[in-house]
């Protein structure tokens, strides 16, 4: 399998975290503790190894390599000065608070949930693909902060690299570029392939022509932010947005496995099916029959050699899926409940993201490398029909990881929008001459309608307003020193949002979720909240975000027993209603 140094870059990197979370999965299966520093060599060693083992396309792909690399600089930098200054996560909503729990609890005992009981306690994250959790512990430890200033950057990069990943995607299947192909005229055999690393191919600079629509299809992924950027920004999808990066990187090995058939192609798809397994397995689904598809249609390739393709691709997700799912069958049951998620409209998609992305499947379906577009965006469709019949039967008002599916579509759909563009170019083309100065007007058309297209998906991005942080670093320090010195059931939640109170109360303190304070809706609300500290005998302790910003009649009735900036821990006078609160230790 021939690659771009960009390409290279990517899958190694997508290695590296594949690698970290299941090497560090690994040694707390066999009973030992998770050491760190132990992932991290055992991970750098897997991601130089594939750097290595990935065959470099032989000359003419630097202009490729500088925009994929561009490319996730860019998003990266952008969705880091989103959280700047303390980069901390921006998302709200009760995930956010889940996530971090089964965080603080893997840096606590580096060892992941295995005692029943705790499901009282933690809920469903007892159970939950525990990828981006070790991530987020395992990068905490590396750089010597923690989960929770982790969490979001890892998020981040992911975010950057599927994005850099669909640009690799668009420059191998848009229409008009040239295959990566042996010299009559079609992938060869899986058997050869091994053999090709210095094959005659065709230069990359004749592919880069593409650069600017590939790029288009980056620029269209912003579009329907709602499912891009908001699943994080918002609502603190943060494994499922991990897991789209492995599965952006497995459809991007189906592809160069349909372009060139290799041993390669195969492991890479197994690589990230691993990670994508463990830290959302939902997404796995749609890869794996799309995996079908392109093995089959490949009637050049040997039997043997298929199977062996799908034996490499297919063995070790196989053998996460089984080692996970041992004692966890219950944890199926997510597929026919109900749960917070957008319904999918016109509206949220926008109107021109449709209908380019609809012409585009036409057009890619009469064209054969891009036709995995269609290919994927049937395996989802099928999918998501499968999980809204199992939600429908159980009863589920909105059925939850049916309409999921929609976070997964919006990637071949940006694809499928650049190929229009990619056709639009292509028909400009053939209606000119020959020549330099042709070609250089033919390049100037193709960037003009690439930063066209960023201008009007740039627009609304910059007047939406940031995200409302519901974490801050005053509150956590706060709500860590409250953990160590007073009892945690006693400490009240004087803050301006309910989010915000709901994740000091569950990851920061560590206070259990199936208990009656926990269910009732009052202990997070604000107005509640500041009723209960103006009455009498109530909790003894109450973080505050700000306490300055308390009502005066607050302010001058309560003890300051430490201060965080603006934040602060404060002891109510008089008679209080908690009987383990003994005063700070």
């Amino acid at each position: 399998m021939t690659v771009t140094t960009g390409e290279r870059i990517a899958v190694s990197m997508v290695s590296f975290l594949a690698s970290a979370m299941a090497v560090a999965y690994a040694i707390d299966r066999i009973g030992l503790a998770i050491a760190p520093f132990v992932v991290l060599i055992v991970s750098i060693a897997a991601a130089a190894a594939t750097f290595l083992w990935l065959r470099p396309i032989p000359r003419g792909e630097r202009g490729e390599t500088t925009a994929f690399i561009a490319i996730i600089a860019a998003v990266f930098g952008y969705l880091l000065w989103l959280a700047r200054p303390t980069f901390l996560p921006i998302g709200g909503g009760p995930d956010l608070a889940h996530h971090l729990v089964l965080i603080d609890y893997i840096e606590r005992h580096w060892r992941l949930v295995h005692d029943p009981g705790l499901g009282a306690v933690m809920g469903e994250m007892a159970d939950y693909t525990p990828g981006v959790h070790l991530l987020a512990a395992l990068a905490g430890a590396w750089t010597r902060t923690d989960g929770l200033h982790a969490i979001y950057p890892i998020v981040a990069l992911s975010v950057a690299l599927k994005a850099a990943l669909v640009f690799a995607i668009a420059t191998r299947v848009l229409p008009g570029t040239v295959p990566r192909v042996n010299a009559r005229g079609a992938p060869p055999p899986l058997a050869r392939a091994r053999r090709l690393g210095s094959a005659s191919l065709p230069s990359a600079a004749s592919r880069w022509p593409q650069a600017p629509f590939a790029i288009a299809a980056v620029v269209m992924l912003f579009a329907p932010r709602e499912y891009f950027l908001r699943s994080f920004t918002d609502h603190s999808f943060l494994a499922q947005v991990v897991s789209e990066l492995f599965a952006v990187a497995m459809w991007w090995a189906l592809v160069g496995w349909y372009e060139r058939p290799s041993i390669a192609a195969a492991i890479v798809f197994a690589i990230a099916g691993a990670g994508a397994f463990l830290t959302w397995p939902v997404w796995i689904g749609p890869l794996l029959l799309m995996l079908v598809v392109v093995i089959a249609l490949r009637g050049d390739v040997s039997v043997r050699d298929r199977l062996t393709a799908i034996a490499a691709a297919v063995g070790p997700i196989a053998i996460v899926a089984v080692v996970h799912s041992a004692g966890r069958v219950r944890a199926a049951g997510i597929a026919a409940t109900s749960g917070f998620v957008v319904w999918p409209s016109i509206d949220v998609f926008g109107a021109w993201f449709l209908v380019l992305a609809s012409i585009g499947v036409v057009v890619a379906a009469t064209n054969r490398p891009a036709r995995s577009i269609v290919w994927l965006l049937a395996a989802i469709a099928l999918q998501a029909g499968a999980l809204f019949v199992v939600a429908a039967r159980s009863g589920a008002d909105r059925p939850y990881l049916a309409l999921k599916m929609a976070y997964l579509a919006i990637y071949p759909m940006a694809i499928a929008g650049a190929v229009v563009f990619a056709v639009v170019g292509r028909a400009f083309q053939a209606r000119r001459d020959g020549g330099p100065k042709r070609a250089a007007l033919r390049t100037q058309v193709a960037w003009l309608i690439a930063a066209a297209l960023f201008v009007v998906v740039a627009r609304p991005l910059i007047k939406e307003p940031r995200p409302t942080r519901v974490v801050s670093e005053p509150m956590y320090l706060a709500g860590q020193w409250a953990r160590a010195n007073v009892a945690a059931e006693c400490v009240d939640y004087l803050v301006r949002d309910d989010d915000s109170a709901y994740w000091l109360h569950l990851a920061v303190l560590g206070n259990a979720r199936q208990t009656d304070r926990t269910r009732e809706a009052a202990t997070f609300d604000p107005k509640a909240a500041l009723i209960r500290w103006i009455q009498p005998a109530g909790l003894p302790y109450a973080i505050t975000d700000d306490f300055d910003a308390l009502p005066k009649d607050i302010r001058t009735s309560v003890d300051v027993v430490r201060r965080f900036g603006p934040a602060a821990i404060v002891k109510r006078r008089g008679r209080s209603t908690c009987e383990q609160a003994a005063g700070p230790r």
